[in-house]
């Protein structure tokens, strides 16, 4: 079971996302933190990733507001990851499933591929309620979609395929 130092920049972040986090599989375990880990910055010339931070030491997932001006909303690689909330963010499900993402990449897991994958993880029903759902020219990225998707991706995971 991955095991992470989840930190969130201020007590009101905490306070806003913790109650939430169960909507992550338990197969993922968080230490919950209040306060900023030490982080590093992606290239300081590509403006969607300029400013972002990134935690250094593994096993770190740091969650942040708009105060830092990056424009990426999420990065997740080599078990760490960043989380960005910004002002617009209202929907505290859609970023605990925002941070449920960028966790599955931090462990590898292709978190971006779920219209790629869809043959994958959906039953026959699903793939039906899909071509419905597009056929009414809906986005796709709702949390409806992504729940299924990534726990689909947790429990590959767990079974040890693809990622750490």
């Amino acid at each position: 079971m991955p095991h992470f130092d989840l930190f969130f920049k201020t007590e009101d972040l905490r306070r806003r996302l913790e109650p939430h986090l169960d909507l992550i599989p338990p197969y993922f375990r968080f230490t919950v933190r209040t306060g900023t880990p030490e982080v590093r910055f992606f290239d300081q010339k590509d403006p969607m990733w300029k400013g972002f931070p990134f935690p250094i030491p593994e096993g770190t997932i740091y969650v942040f507001d708009d105060e830092i001006p990056a424009r990426a909303l999420g990065g997740g690689m080599q078990n760490r990851a960043s989380v960005r909330v910004t002002r617009a963010d209202t929907d505290d499900e859609a970023l605990v499933l925002r941070i449920w993402h960028e966790v599955l990449h931090a462990i590898g897991q292709p978190a971006d591929d779920m219209a790629k994958r869809a043959g994958e993880w959906q039953s026959v029903s699903e793939r039906l309620m899909w071509a419905a759902w597009q056929s009414l020219s809906r986005s796709l990225d709702v949390p409806f979609w992504h729940r299924k998707f990534y726990a689909w991706l947790t429990e590959r995971a767990e079974s040890g395929v693809g990622g750490r």
